[in-house]
């Protein structure tokens, strides 16, 4: 066969075609493999990392309960002298377990029992009364065997098994030796138990698919922590136990539980634990096998177009040449037929021609094309800032709520009006706090806000206050910015009055219509400002900069609040509105703010 432009054409495109598309695809496979096994590692090791972490800060905060409880007159008491007769033992520990022990079960709900023991087999056993793990308690540990494994200096001891006969191995007790009120010897030992299943809180939201967990292993191969509960307190493979005291945060695979599976682990400087990440090698290979039929599946198809398009290709070149080749043909048989004509102009002269009206033609679409995405990307822009001040201000709102309504309970259970009227004001004001949904609101609600922040003062002040309030009722539904009027009363609590709060002091706050604006203003007669610092806020108002933290300092108003509530409004109404003010040093500070006259 005749070799033609066309076939010549096509072959060679076909043959670039397909070593590219070869090449591409078994180079990027395995470099997207080596990269996704590497991510898939380092995010492993990022994990275990954190975990380990937080698994040691957890255990400090229980340490910091036994602070609380060795070093208690009462306990150091016990050690030294236990009472008795029945009666004085029985009052004794009942002082204990109302002064220290339930304040303790209240602040760390978590704690399940505290147990108390001195050198002469005195021992006292308080549990959780909202939990009660344990029906009928009994020592199962001797003081020897718990003196055995405690510290000899009296550091905390983390042993993995209970002290009481009848609890699962699913707690985890927290020990320490204790001196009794002279500090020359240790008199007794203190042991706090918590659920090992509590530490599956700090890794809640870890995603390791279906089949991955966390365990944490001790240094004798014990299974402290495990998702399957049956497994905690049974022994791991003496080979996995092996490879996990000898690879610090690096991968290996193991097989002890008849699957091949991956696994991450660190060991705890602070417990000395090895917290363990394990993930079936299947399941992260999956990703390598999807990535393999995709490359066939995407290499093959792209491979077809390609070729039809260089066919094609071929074709738009060599079609015009062989018209041009029969007509020539022609006029050497001396048959005189006309080819198109171009116009004075030869087939270069054309495709310049073109090309500069497909330059301008694509200029034209880049433009068009910059300015949507430009658009977009402002649109995409604005979308992520109200994202983030979503999430800067929703932080978990009906877990706060729930725990006011509990404070509440308490306080009505205790009889503290005091406390329900605090927390009752801290409820509603938070709540009002967190209204991400709206920037606009009205005077009035402004004025509750304020009124619940002035319940919370009158407590820490430890009198009445009253704020002196003219703002006429009809302005009451006028638009204003949410968190405008609280922060600024807070900075004259603050700073107006930092020498203290006098009989003679005074809150004013009043409003008034200046054409087409509303105006109020906060007034105090407190120590005002400075002259050079008054400078430089009323500066920082005019510049709309936010306020520096060094300037919070010292008396008078502070920057931080003022500038924030400055620039919000600014942010809602426009740059001709936000806050001016008035002071003079020794007599007072006045603030105006000044939004447009609407109604809401």
């Amino acid at each position: 066969m005749k070799p033609t432009l066309a076939r010549s054409i096509f072959a060679y495109i076909a043959s670039v075609v397909i070593i590219t598309a070869a090449s591409i695809g078994f180079f990027s496979y395995h470099i997207s493999s080596k990269k996704l096994s590497e991510q898939n590692e380092q995010h492993l090791k990022e994990i275990v990392s954190n975990a380990v972490n937080h698994t040691d800060l957890y255990l400090k905060l229980y340490e910091r309960a036994h602070l609380s409880l060795f070093t208690n007159t009462d306990v150091k008491k016990f050690l030294d002298a236990p009472p008795q007769g029945d009666y004085e033992y029985y009052e004794f520990t009942n002082k204990l377990k109302v002064n220290v022990i339930d304040p303790l079960f209240i602040k760390s709900p978590e704690i399940m029992t505290v147990y108390l023991i001195d050198y002469n087999h005195n021992w006292v056993y308080y549990e959780n009364p909202a939990l009660k793990p344990i029906a009928d308690p009994l020592p199962e540990v001797t003081l020897e065997e718990l003196d055995k494994e405690a510290d000899a200096q009296g550091n905390l001891t983390i042993i993995n098994n209970s002290v009481f006969a009848g609890s699962s191995n699913q707690f985890i007790t927290l020990a320490r030796k204790i001196h009794g009120e002279v500090f020359n010897e240790f008199k007794g030992i203190l042991a706090i138990e918590i659920k090992s299943n509590e530490f599956s809180t700090l890794w809640r939201g870890i995603n390791l698919g279906p089949n991955g967990f966390f365990s944490i292993v001790d240094n004798e191969g014990r299974i402290v922590y495990h998702p399957d509960k049956k497994q905690i307190g049974s022994f791991v493979d003496k080979q996995l136990l092996s490879k996990l005291e000898s690879n610090p945060l690096e991968s290996f695979i193991d097989a002890s539980g008849g699957e091949e599976r991956m696994v991450v682990s660190l060991k705890s400087a602070y417990s000395g634990w090895n917290l363990m990440v394990s993930l079936p090698t299947a399941d992260i290979n999956e990703p390598l096998s999807s990535i393999r039929m995709s490359s066939i599946w995407v290499g093959g198809i792209t491979l077809l177009i390609a070729l039809l398009l260089s066919y094609r290709f071929g074709r738009n070149i060599t079609k015009p040449i062989q018209i041009l080749k029969k007509g020539m043909r022609q006029t050497e048989q001396g048959n005189w037929v006309k080819i198109p004509q171009l116009r004075t102009r030869n087939e270069l002269d054309e495709l310049i021609e073109r090309y500069n009206l497909m330059v301008v033609s694509l200029s034209e679409l880049m433009d068009t094309l910059y300015r949507t995405e430009l658009s977009k990307k402002d649109a995409e822009l604005e979308h992520q800032k109200a994202q983030l001040q979503s999430l800067q201000l929703q932080i978990n709102p009906h877990f706060l709520y729930n725990t006011f309504e509990n404070i509440i309970c308490y306080a009505v259970i205790q009889q503290s009006e005091e406390i329900t009227e605090i927390v009752d004001a801290i409820a509603s004001m938070f709540r009002y706090s967190v209204q991400t949904d709206i920037e606009e609101t009205a005077i009035v609600n402004e004025l509750k806000h304020v009124l619940n922040y002035m319940t919370i003062m009158k407590h820490r002040i430890g009198r009445e206050f009253e704020l002196d309030v003219r703002i006429p009722p009809q302005f009451f539904l006028k638009k204003t910015v949410r968190l405008t009027l609280q922060p600024l009363i807070e900075n004259i609590f603050q700073h107006a009055f930092a020498d203290g709060l006098e009989e003679h002091h005074f809150i004013r706050l009043d409003a008034w219509i200046e054409g087409d604006d509303l105006v109020m203003v906060v007034e105090d007669n407190g120590v005002g400002i400075a002259p050079d610092r008054l400078a430089v806020l009323q500066s920082q108002l005019d510049t709309n900069q936010l306020a520096e933290s060094n300037l919070s300092g010292g008396k008078g108003h502070g920057g931080i609040g003022m500038m924030n509530v400055h620039r919000r409004i600014q942010l809602v109404f426009g740059e001709k509105y936000g806050l001016c003010m008035e002071s003079e040093q020794g007599k007072g500070t006045r603030l105006f703010i000044r939004f447009p006259d609407l109604a809401t």
